[in-house]
């Protein structure tokens, strides 16, 4: 199974935000970036789905150059491998253009299974997951949780097409166990 996982880096929860001298956005120079909780979450479940069926985790991040400590922080974890989608055309897009961009990278890929956070801490519009699967023309579900009471867990969400599982699916909170690789070859991806 091959399953790529949305990261997004956000502002640090702890960062003092000041506007940018264009009043556009934040002084990005001045703060310390982080993986999106959520898409965290999505990881985990990615992961989580691996070690149950196998397959590879591929993360797909769209993002200047200092994204690469969140694809660092995602092979540390245990990804298989990364997309990092770079360029400056793909500063400042809204959920549609960021939606249209990891579409393109993904397309190529082929997945089995798309696994987002269910929104962006820094906006929060929670759009883009939706945005995207319509753009690969994938069932989806907009909000899911799993039930873990009782002898099995499930899935419950609202589906886009009923009768189909969601092959994108937003994760919205963190499964019951965090993956913790404590190999050498995922302390040195982490830089460590």
């Amino acid at each position: 199974m091959k399953i790529i996982v949305c990261l997004k880096q956000v502002a640090s929860r702890d960062a003092i935000l000041r506007v940018n001298t264009a009043s556009n956005w934040i002084q990005e120079s001045d703060i310390s970036f982080e993986v999106n909780e959520p898409d965290i979450y999505a990881l985990e479940e990615g992961l989580r789905l691996k070690e149950k069926q196998g397959g590879e985790v591929v993360v797909c991040t769209l993002g200047p150059a200092r994204a690469t400590q969140a694809i660092k922080e995602a092979l540390a974890k245990g990804a298989d491998r990364a997309l990092h989608l770079d360029d400056t055309a793909f500063a400042n897009l809204d959920a549609h253009g960021t939606a249209q961009a990891l579409a393109a990278a993904i397309r190529r890929e082929n997945p089995d299974l798309v696994l987002t956070g269910l929104q962006s801490d820094d906006f929060g519009f929670a759009q883009t997951g939706v945005i995207l699967a319509e753009m690969l023309g994938l069932p989806h579900s907009t909000a899911s949780k799993t039930d873990r009471a009782g002898s099995g867990a499930r899935r419950r969400g609202a589906q886009a097409a009923p009768g189909h599982l969601p092959r994108l699916r937003p994760e919205e909170e963190r499964t019951s166990r965090v993956y913790r690789r404590q190999s050498k070859r995922n302390r040195r991806a982490a830089g460590r």
